[in-house]
Formats: C-alpha cells, sequence, structure tokens
C-alpha cells in the first residue's frame, strides 16, 4: 500500500514496501511526475499489506517514515531536508515486540513534533491504543503513553489508527470493540500529545459484528485543527465531526481523507475501483485497484494506490 502526504510548501512525498524493502519518491509538480524510488531501508519481516505497510509524515525540516516487522516493533527513519540523508532505524515502543498486528499511523505538525500511535498489546496481551511524540525529528520519541483500553479488554484487533495534528492539536481515531459494537472513537489532545481527553465515540449509529472489518478510516484537519473523519460502517461510507451526527458518503470500503485549508477530498475504493471525492462535488472514477492515498498540492488533489503490484497516481485540480 503506497501512502502520500504533502507538505505546506505544496512538495509531495509518498512511501512504500516491497518484500522487505521501504522506498520513497517525492514529487515538486503536484503529483505530475516523482523521483526516482530509493530505498530507505531493508527492514526483515516488513509487514505490508491491508493497509500495514509504512507511513510517512513531514515538517518544515523532516521527512519521517515508519515501518513494522512481523515480531511486532514499530520502526522510525527520519531525513533532514538540509542532508537529505535517511538516518539509521529507531526503535519507536519501549517495549519490545508488543505490535503484532501491524497497524501504526504517524502525522507531523508542521514546525512542531511528530506524533506516532499504534496497536499495542502491552501488560495484557490484548490491544489497545499507544502513542509516542519525538520533538527531535524523530531521532528520539518519549515512553510510550497509553491512549485507550478498552473496557471489554480490546480494541478492533485488525483495524488500522488515523493521527492528524496541527499546532498543539492532536487526534488519534481508531476502531473499538465495546458491547459486541465496532465503532470508531476518537481521543484528542490540547497540549500537544501530553495528554489525551476521554475518547469519545463517532456518530450516532452502530455496528454489532463479531469479526473484525479490517477497515479504520481516515482523518484529517481543518485549517483551525478541528478534525473531520471518514470511516465504513457495514458496506457504508459516512464523513462525521465529533459531536455531530453522521453524513453518508456512498458505499465502499478503505476511505481515506485529506484537507487544506477550507477544502477536503475522500477517496475508497468500490469493487476494485478507485475514486476520489472532493467536498460538496460528485466522485471521480480514478483507476482500478485498492487501500488508496490522498493528499493536497495547494488546490491540486493527488491520489496514490496499488494495481497489481504497482503504485498508481492521480492528479486532478479542484
Amino acid at each position: 500500500m503506497p501512502v502520500i502526504i504533502a507538505d505546506r510548501k505544496g512538495a509531495i512525498h509518498l512511501v512504500f514496501g516491497r518484500n522487505d524493502t521501504v522506498f520513497y519518491a517525492s514529487s515538486v509538480d503536484k503529483g505530475k511526475s516523482f523521483s526516482r524510488p530509493v530505498p530507505v531501508a531493508h527492514l526483515p519481516k516488513l509487514v505490508l499489506g491491508a493497509t500495514r505497510g509504512p507511513q510517512i509524515a513531514v515538517t518544515d525540516k523532516t521527512v519521517l517514515i515508519t515501518a513494522m516487522n512481523q515480531t511486532g516493533n514499530v520502526m522510525a527513519y527520519s531525513m533532514t531536508r538540509a542532508s537529505r540523508k535517511w538516518s539509521p532505524a529507531v526503535q519507536i515502543n519501549d517495549q519490545p515486540e508488543i505490535a503484532k498486528e501491524g497497524f501504526h499511523a504517524i502525522a507531523g505538525s508542521d514546525d512542531g513534533p511528530f506524533y506516532a500511535v499504534w496497536l499495542d498489546l502491552r501488560g495484557d496481551n490484548h490491544n489497545k491504543i499507544v502513542g509516542s511524540r519525538s520533538t527531535d525529528g524523530g531521532r528520539t520519541w518519549t515512553a510510550n503513553q497509553v491512549i485507550y483500553q478498552s473496557p471489554d479488554q480490546t480494541v478492533c484487533e485488525c483495524c488500522r489508527v488515523s493521527v492528524a495534528a496541527k499546532g498543539n492539536h492532536v487526534y488519534v481515531m481508531f476502531r473499538n470493540s465495546v458491547n459486541g459494537s465496532r465503532d470508531l472513537y476518537i481521543a484528542g489532545s490540547k497540549d500537544g500529545g501530553k495528554k489525551f481527553l476521554p475518547s469519545q465515540k463517532l456518530g450516532t449509529g452502530t455496528w454489532k459484528l463479531k469479526a473484525c472489518p479490517m477497515d479504520g478510516g481516515g482523518i484529517a484537519l481543518t485549517k483551525d485543527g478541528q478534525p473531520i473523519t471518514v470511516w465504513r460502517r457495514e458496506s457504508s461510507l459516512y464523513q462525521c465531526r465529533p459531536g455531530e451526527s453522521e453524513l453518508l458518503l456512498g458505499q465502499g470500503k478503505n476511505v481515506a481523507i485529506a484537507a487544506v485549508a477550507d477544502h477536503w477530498a475522500t477517496t475508497w475504493q468500490k469493487d476494485g475501483v478507485i475514486f476520489i471525492q472532493p467536498v460538496n462535488q460528485k466522485p471521480i472514477e480514478v483507476g482500478k485497484g485498492q487501500t488508496p492515498s490522498i493528499a493536497f498540492a495547494g488546490s491540486v488533489m493527488v491520489c496514490t494506490w496499488e494495481s497489481e503490484k504497482q503504485v498508481k497516481v492521480a492528479s486532478i485540480a479542484l
């Protein structure tokens, strides 16, 4: 699964994994062309598939890539804009081999820290939401923090987590498992991820399910740091702000979202086809494949996805 992110100058940064190697590429022309992918690291038993692959985040000074191995460790690789060289691996989890499911996410505030979150088995061998932050460009990480633990022992075991950051606002979204329901929850921080407020359920409906749907949705922040979430319930996709009712987007799965200024757009897959939908507009079909990711380069939407083990990209102006 390829993942893209944009910095605030409009450059696009892309990461993907192949076999046991993590690759990076970038674009300075709003996704029309990309640099030749370069290997960032060789990570034996690299976790790939079902949105488990390498993740990427940027600040004004640093590009950060994280990846996980099958033994359950979260590894970070950083590159400063000045050096253009990737650092050796740094392990983020402070207890070894506790992230067995392979789901994690990272975010960077433009001029501030990086944040990492993942599914973690520490303590009782049940999955919970754990996070860490780095204030030195990914070279060192804080003591790991348990952000949420379900009263029913475990959160949903095989759904991706999401994190977004802007200024001191940090939000983490995950699929919970409470009283037989597999609904999305969000936890927010107003002090840069040092402390999180109690988690709250998103939307008014519920999904009673005795299995994991393996679909975690996505989150983006508006220009004032407020979250917009997108996620799946049964076969339907929804958009939702915390404390409000959900809005139906359509049918599909593996939905993702990106925002810039007052605009946002979603992308998802349905029956093997990738769609992009700018806010208040109709969906646009962009190709065949799975697990899309989206970012904004100014007013241009750049979407990437996987198709027959190849990385595909489409750019569409608003």
